[in-house]
């Protein structure tokens, strides 16, 4: 079954000339019972502390922490002390020593940035899986594999032979690179740099092969300013084409963190990839979402970066690695960097930590939508280090988003019909096959360099008789037509097909959801089908 990374616009992007007219991304989905925002009512930290030696300290208490907010301290309200997973002291900061519960089984999830990766990265991260699932799982653990690309999803289980199979197709799967037509190749990593003024070195260079390109005859004022806005221009072209498709990860990984809340027994999330830009714009918040998610669901996050770090320039390392830093500090876990052992250092990643702190406090004032920066002490110092979260976004009050919509509609029986579509479903070898159709005349394309786009997001959902979930798989198409493709799509209409798995006969519903992005319209039917 192939699946790719999800991907949610919230707005249309320049497109440049050169684009594909279609782009399908494709994740497995899983009905919600987690959402991934902030709950401003309360803010959550996990936190390692360490002494001079680098060893974890045990037996601290609340009243040794000091929580900073935008500089300003906070009462800790929630507090407990982890060993190895499990929490010797639990509830707020007054209560007493709560016993131990026996140890649990793990639930695993391994998560492969196939997308960003390079083949050897990905070669790497498989085989140091590979070496996990075969010799480091104890009875009851639980594993699935998940992959940005999104094609190859595994859900949870204890199957080692199913595991390792997926783990030999594991492969690079890359993101064609967007880049502006005319002008010096720029990589999105590059473009950021360079909309952010990180690197005066490499901004000088670009300087130079533009005024080669757009000053050939020799330097003059106009010419000069037009180098100069020449600059900024590509480079905000290609990270606005590049930057959806980090959010695209991001998204496939809430999908991830959403699932694996619902699993019993100690939940890890191991990530394996060289990570990428997250600092600005619409993936600063989805990153503090992630990590509130993993809070509040127990989940530890760990991280192994999968590239040779010889190859890993030091301001490369600093922008890509800030989410897997924060993620992994903020949740008790740990993000190795350092070494080529890829292998030695997912076990480690995967390893329960020995002794790790929850804490949390109450902001004050009224929630703005802002930034706050936190810092986390422990009081007298004495030579320890805390690892703990960096900051969190408070929102102005829960806000249903697009997925969130999508999602309930998904799980209830509305029908809508704001523009015409059709869903056909049919038997085929071990699943089930549908196909969606779209009236593209009743649909707005808007123009956008040259080209007319629109973004439907496809949601199909398979139901047992009882009304049971039994599979899912969300589609984003994103299209970017020329005048003569519009032309043709007006008339034949817009088509897609998935598949989803079934085991057993019996019948069944399947639920559609289409939303549209132009008009942020949504459609919504069911189809019976019976399996034999």
């Amino acid at each position: 079954m192939k699946l790719l990374a999800i991907l949610l616009f919230g707005a249309f992007f320049p497109v440049p000339q050169n684009a594909p007219e279609v782009h399908i991304y494709t994740a497995a989905w899983f009905p919600p019972n987690l959402t991934l925002t902030a709950d401003t009512a309360l803010v959550e930290l996990g936190a390692t502390v360490r002494d001079a030696h680098g060893h974890p300290v045990p037996g601290l208490k609340a009243d040794d922490f000091e929580v900073l907010d935008d500089k300003q301290p906070r009462e800790i309200t929630v507090f407990a002390e982890l060993h190895s997973g499990r929490p010797v002291v639990a509830g707020t900061a007054t209560q007493p020593d709560a016993p131990a519960p026996p140890p649990e089984p793990h639930a695993i999830a391994l998560f492969f940035d196939d997308a960003h990766a390079s083949p050897l990265g990905v070669h790497k991260s498989a085989e140091a899986a590979r070496k996990l699932i075969a010799g480091h799982l104890s009875p009851g653990d639980r594993v699935g594999i998940f992959t940005a690309s999104g094609a190859i999803s595994v859900d949870f289980t204890a199957d080692r032979d199913a595991l390792l199979a997926a783990l030999r197709k594991l492969v690079q799967r890359p993101i064609p690179t967007a880049h502006a037509e005319g002008y010096p190749p720029m990589t999105p990593f590059q473009a950021y740099v360079v909309l952010h003024h990180m690197d005066p070195d490499l901004e000088r260079a670009y300087m130079r092969q533009m005024f080669a390109m757009i000053c050939p005859e020799g330097m003059s004022p106009g010419c000069g300013a037009s180098a100069i806005n020449s600059i900024t221009t590509t480079a905000q072209i290609v990270w606005e084409q590049s930057e959806p498709q980090y959010v695209s990860t991001l998204d496939a990984m809430g999908i991830v963190l959403r699932h694996l809340a619902t699993a019993a027994g100690k939940r890890v999330f191991l990530m394996m990839t060289p990570g990428f830009p997250t600092g600005t714009g619409p993936m600063q918040k989805r990153t503090a979402a992630l990590i509130d998610a993993a809070l509040r669901a127990g989940i530890r996050i760990g991280a192994a970066n999968s590239e040779a770090v010889e190859h890993i320039s030091s301001l490369r390392q600093l922008i890509n690695e800030e989410f897997l830093t924060a993620a992994t500090k903020s949740t008790g876990g740990q993000y190795f960097h350092e070494t080529n052992d890829t292998a030695s250092t997912l076990l480690a990643a995967a390893a329960d930590p020995e002794v790790s702190y929850l804490l949390g406090f109450r902001p004050e004032g009224t929630p703005n939508g802002q930034y706050h920066t936190l810092k986390t002490v422990i009081k007298g110092s004495r030579g320890y280090t805390v690892e703990a979260r960096a900051g969190y976004f408070d929102e102005k009050g829960p806000q249903e988003t697009v997925q969130q919509r999508i999602d309930r509609i998904a799980m209830s029986d509305t029908i809508a019909r704001p523009f015409p579509a059709t869903i056909q479903a049919r038997q085929e070898p071990g699943g089930v096959q549908v196909t969606i159709a779209v009236d593209a005349k009743a649909l707005k394309f808007p123009e956008k360099e040259t080209r007319r786009v629109q973004e439907l997001t496809m949601l199909t959902v398979l139901q047992d008789a009882q009304g049971n979930f039994v599979a899912g798989k969300q589609s984003v198409l994103d299209l970017a037509f020329t005048p003569a493709t519009l032309a043709e799509k007006l008339q034949q209409g817009i088509q897609a097909a998935t598949s989803l798995p079934v085991t057993r006969p019996g019948s069944y519903r399947v639920r559609e959801v289409i939303r549209e992005l132009a008009q942020d319209r949504i459609w919504a039917g069911s189809a019976a089908l019976e399996i034999k």
